[in-house]
Protein backbone atom coordinates (compact mmCIF):
# COMPACT_ATOMS: atom_id res chain seq x y z
CA UNK A 1 0.00 0.00 0.00
CA UNK A 2 1.19 3.52 -0.78
CA UNK A 3 2.96 5.09 2.12
CA UNK A 4 2.13 8.76 1.46
CA UNK A 5 -1.51 8.36 2.52
CA UNK A 6 -0.17 7.06 5.83
CA UNK A 7 2.63 9.60 5.63
CA UNK A 8 0.17 12.46 5.85
CA UNK A 9 -0.74 11.29 9.35
CA UNK A 10 2.87 10.54 10.17
CA UNK A 11 3.77 14.12 9.36
CA UNK A 12 1.10 15.23 11.78
CA UNK A 13 2.60 13.26 14.51
CA UNK A 14 6.50 13.77 14.12
CA UNK A 15 -11.48 40.42 -2.18
CA UNK A 16 -11.38 40.77 1.77
CA UNK A 17 -9.55 37.59 2.65
CA UNK A 18 -6.20 39.05 1.68
CA UNK A 19 -6.68 41.83 4.23
CA UNK A 20 -8.69 40.11 6.95
CA UNK A 21 -6.77 36.87 7.33
CA UNK A 22 -3.33 38.17 8.30
CA UNK A 23 -4.92 40.27 11.04
CA UNK A 24 -6.93 37.44 12.61
CA UNK A 25 -4.41 34.64 12.03
CA UNK A 26 -0.87 35.94 12.65
CA UNK A 27 0.64 32.43 12.41
CA UNK A 28 -0.88 31.86 8.99
CA UNK A 29 1.01 33.18 5.99
CA UNK A 30 -1.55 32.68 3.23
CA UNK A 31 -0.27 32.35 -0.31
CA UNK A 32 -1.78 31.07 -3.55
CA UNK A 33 0.25 28.21 -5.00
CA UNK A 34 -0.35 27.47 -8.68
CA UNK A 35 0.72 23.91 -9.37
CA UNK A 36 0.49 24.04 -13.16
CA UNK A 37 1.96 20.55 -13.77
CA UNK A 38 -0.81 19.06 -11.60
CA UNK A 39 -3.55 21.40 -12.87
CA UNK A 40 -4.62 23.08 -9.64
CA UNK A 41 -4.25 26.18 -7.51
CA UNK A 42 -4.47 26.12 -3.72
CA UNK A 43 -4.36 28.72 -0.98
CA UNK A 44 -1.88 27.39 1.60
CA UNK A 45 -1.32 28.97 5.05
CA UNK A 46 2.47 28.80 4.55
CA UNK A 47 5.11 27.71 2.09
CA UNK A 48 4.32 24.08 1.19
CA UNK A 49 6.66 21.20 0.55
CA UNK A 50 6.19 18.76 -2.34
CA UNK A 51 7.11 15.08 -2.31
CA UNK A 52 6.34 12.37 -4.84
CA UNK A 53 5.77 8.65 -4.40
CA UNK A 54 4.07 5.79 -6.22
CA UNK A 55 0.98 3.75 -5.44
CA UNK A 56 0.92 0.08 -6.42
CA UNK A 57 -2.41 -0.76 -7.99
CA UNK A 58 -2.98 -4.07 -9.77
CA UNK A 59 0.06 -4.37 -12.06
CA UNK A 60 0.62 -0.61 -12.31
CA UNK A 61 2.53 2.05 -10.42
CA UNK A 62 0.50 5.26 -10.14
CA UNK A 63 2.36 8.54 -9.66
CA UNK A 64 1.36 10.51 -6.57
CA UNK A 65 2.36 13.97 -5.41
CA UNK A 66 1.84 15.30 -1.89
CA UNK A 67 1.97 19.07 -1.37
CA UNK A 68 1.60 20.08 2.27
CA UNK A 69 2.38 22.63 4.95
CA UNK A 70 2.46 22.22 8.74
CA UNK A 71 1.24 25.08 10.94
CA UNK A 72 1.62 24.28 14.63
CA UNK A 73 -0.15 20.89 14.92
CA UNK A 74 -2.23 21.29 11.77
CA UNK A 75 -1.35 19.71 8.41
CA UNK A 76 -2.88 21.21 5.25
CA UNK A 77 -2.33 18.90 2.27
CA UNK A 78 -3.22 18.11 -1.32
CA UNK A 79 -2.45 14.58 -2.51
CA UNK A 80 -2.70 14.10 -6.29
CA UNK A 81 -2.94 10.65 -7.85
CA UNK A 82 -2.34 10.46 -11.59
CA UNK A 83 -4.57 7.85 -13.23
CA UNK A 84 -3.58 6.85 -16.78
CA UNK A 85 -6.07 6.37 -19.60
CA UNK A 86 -5.98 2.59 -19.24
CA UNK A 87 -7.21 2.81 -15.63
CA UNK A 88 -9.79 5.59 -15.80
CA UNK A 89 -12.56 3.02 -15.28
CA UNK A 90 -10.88 2.13 -11.98
CA UNK A 91 -11.06 5.61 -10.45
CA UNK A 92 -13.80 4.64 -7.95
CA UNK A 93 -11.80 1.61 -6.82
CA UNK A 94 -8.65 3.72 -6.44
CA UNK A 95 -10.53 6.34 -4.42
CA UNK A 96 -11.91 3.57 -2.21
CA UNK A 97 -8.38 2.28 -1.70
CA UNK A 98 -7.30 5.71 -0.44
CA UNK A 99 -10.36 5.99 1.81
CA UNK A 100 -9.73 2.59 3.36
CA UNK A 101 -6.08 3.46 4.02
CA UNK A 102 -7.22 6.51 6.01
CA UNK A 103 -9.96 4.60 7.82
CA UNK A 104 -7.41 2.07 9.04
CA UNK A 105 -5.86 4.88 11.10
CA UNK A 106 -9.05 5.15 13.16
CA UNK A 107 -9.25 1.53 14.31
CA UNK A 108 -9.14 1.05 18.08
CA UNK A 109 -7.57 -2.00 19.76
CA UNK A 110 -9.95 -4.96 19.73
CA UNK A 111 -12.44 -3.03 17.58
CA UNK A 112 -14.91 -5.48 16.07
CA UNK A 113 -16.95 -3.13 13.87
CA UNK A 114 -15.52 -1.87 10.58
CA UNK A 115 -14.17 1.69 10.73
CA UNK A 116 -16.31 4.42 9.18
CA UNK A 117 -16.21 8.16 8.69
CA UNK A 118 -17.95 10.07 11.46
CA UNK A 119 -19.76 12.32 9.04
CA UNK A 120 -20.11 12.97 5.31
CA UNK A 121 -21.22 16.41 4.16
CA UNK A 122 -22.23 17.49 0.66
CA UNK A 123 -19.96 20.18 -0.76
CA UNK A 124 -18.75 21.61 -4.05
CA UNK A 125 -15.51 22.84 -5.56
CA UNK A 126 -14.86 25.65 -8.03
CA UNK A 127 -13.28 24.05 -11.07
CA UNK A 128 -12.23 24.74 -14.64
CA UNK A 129 -9.76 27.24 -16.14
CA UNK A 130 -11.82 30.23 -14.98
CA UNK A 131 -13.11 28.58 -11.76
CA UNK A 132 -16.67 29.19 -12.97
CA UNK A 133 -17.72 25.54 -12.90
CA UNK A 134 -19.04 23.92 -9.73
CA UNK A 135 -18.16 20.30 -9.18
CA UNK A 136 -20.14 18.35 -6.61
CA UNK A 137 -18.08 16.65 -3.94
CA UNK A 138 -18.30 15.43 -0.36
CA UNK A 139 -16.35 16.26 2.78
CA UNK A 140 -15.51 13.35 5.08
CA UNK A 141 -14.84 13.80 8.80
CA UNK A 142 -12.86 11.31 10.85
CA UNK A 143 -11.89 11.00 14.50
CA UNK A 144 -8.46 9.45 15.16
CA UNK A 145 -8.69 8.78 18.91
CA UNK A 146 -5.44 6.89 19.34
CA UNK A 147 -3.48 9.68 17.70
CA UNK A 148 -5.58 12.39 19.38
CA UNK A 149 -6.21 13.89 15.96
CA UNK A 150 -9.20 14.72 13.78
CA UNK A 151 -9.26 14.84 9.99
CA UNK A 152 -11.34 16.32 7.19
CA UNK A 153 -10.94 15.04 3.62
CA UNK A 154 -12.39 15.80 0.19
CA UNK A 155 -11.82 13.84 -3.04
CA UNK A 156 -12.21 15.47 -6.46
CA UNK A 157 -11.70 13.91 -9.91
CA UNK A 158 -10.69 16.02 -12.91
CA UNK A 159 -9.75 15.06 -16.49
CA UNK A 160 -6.23 15.45 -17.90
CA UNK A 161 -5.64 16.57 -21.48
CA UNK A 162 -4.12 13.20 -22.42
CA UNK A 163 -7.35 11.39 -21.50
CA UNK A 164 -6.31 10.31 -18.02
CA UNK A 165 -7.56 11.62 -14.67
CA UNK A 166 -6.24 13.43 -11.63
CA UNK A 167 -7.69 12.28 -8.31
CA UNK A 168 -7.16 15.02 -5.72
CA UNK A 169 -7.32 14.35 -1.99
CA UNK A 170 -7.61 17.64 -0.08
CA UNK A 171 -7.24 17.24 3.67
CA UNK A 172 -6.53 18.84 7.01
CA UNK A 173 -5.29 16.93 10.06
CA UNK A 174 -5.71 18.75 13.37
CA UNK A 175 -4.89 17.93 16.99
CA UNK A 176 -7.88 17.38 19.25
CA UNK A 177 -8.58 20.41 21.42
CA UNK A 178 -6.98 20.21 24.88
CA UNK A 179 -8.63 23.41 26.11
CA UNK A 180 -12.09 22.30 25.02
CA UNK A 181 -12.21 18.48 24.92
CA UNK A 182 -15.96 18.54 24.27
CA UNK A 183 -15.53 20.48 21.03
CA UNK A 184 -17.39 18.60 18.33
CA UNK A 185 -15.63 17.08 15.37
CA UNK A 186 -17.46 19.41 13.00
CA UNK A 187 -16.64 22.51 15.06
CA UNK A 188 -12.96 21.60 15.16
CA UNK A 189 -12.82 21.06 11.40
CA UNK A 190 -15.10 23.84 10.15
CA UNK A 191 -13.14 26.76 11.51
CA UNK A 192 -12.28 29.68 9.26
CA UNK A 193 -8.76 28.69 8.26
CA UNK A 194 -9.84 25.15 7.33
CA UNK A 195 -12.90 26.30 5.41
CA UNK A 196 -10.74 28.73 3.44
CA UNK A 197 -8.26 26.00 2.52
CA UNK A 198 -11.03 23.75 1.19
CA UNK A 199 -12.98 26.54 -0.51
CA UNK A 200 -9.94 27.95 -2.29
CA UNK A 201 -8.68 24.66 -3.75
CA UNK A 202 -9.34 25.06 -7.47
CA UNK A 203 -8.62 22.30 -9.97
CA UNK A 204 -8.45 23.24 -13.65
Amino acid sequence: MFRSSHGLLTLAFCSCLAFALPACSPKLDWRTIKNDPLNYAALFPGKPQLIDRTLSYQDSQLKQFLQFVKVDDDIFAVLTTEIPVALTNEVVAIETLLKNAILQQSILPNQSTPPAFNRVRESSAKAGPTSQQKQASQDYFLDLPQAKRVMRIRWIVRPISDGGLYLYQVSVVRAQSTTNPKLSLESALEQESINIFFDEFRPN
